[in-house]
């Protein structure tokens, strides 16, 4: 079933002036007599096609850019499917760790990377691999002081707090 169209201004306009025209032309075909009904059903036409033109064409992608443009979205329309995925995310933090990118960029990329392969990928081997290259180039960082327990906790991520509540 489809939903409902919401009720604009631009569809009341388009309502009105397709209804007179269809209007116009029964009756002036019902009259037979007035030349004038037909000169009216053509305008009311012609202004109905110009007002569906000007609405998809001007009105709304000018609307879009103004809504876009304030609320800070950029050009165009937002589409889910352009947005990175994990994918993306992984090979964007890996080349943050290849490169060598500022410390505090290689320390956050190589714990997010960290959580992503043990959580989410349930890789363990790949998890270790990122916290070492973190720590034979930053030995001394405080945020990876988790990764340099030994033992088993070290590598499941027990004992590590919860991230706080507002951060969720």
């Amino acid at each position: 079933m489809k939903a409902p169209q919401e009720i604009t201004v631009g569809r009341v306009i388009r309502l009105l002036f397709g209804t007179a025209t269809v209007a116009l032309l029964v009756f002036a075909f019902a009259v037979r007599e007035d030349a004038r009904l037909f000169a009216a059903a053509a305008v009311c036409g012609t202004i109905w096609w110009v007002w569906d033109l000007l609405t998809a064409h001007v009105f709304l992608p000018l609307g879009d850019w103004v809504t876009q443009t304030v609320v800070g979205g950029g050009l165009g329309e937002t589409d889910g499917s352009t947005r990175p995925g994990l994918d993306d995310l992984v090979r964007l933090l890996e080349s943050h760790l290849e490169r060598g990118a500022s410390r505090h960029v290689d320390i956050n990329a190589a714990i997010r990377l960290e959580e992503i392969y043990r959580v989410v990928r349930k890789d363990p081997e790949s998890a270790r691999r990122v916290v070492e290259i973190a720590l034979r180039r930053y030995p001394d960082a405080v945020e990876l002081e988790r990764f340099r327990r030994s033992g088993p906790e070290a590598s499941s991520g027990e004992g590590v707090p919860p991230p706080p509540e507002n951060s969720r």
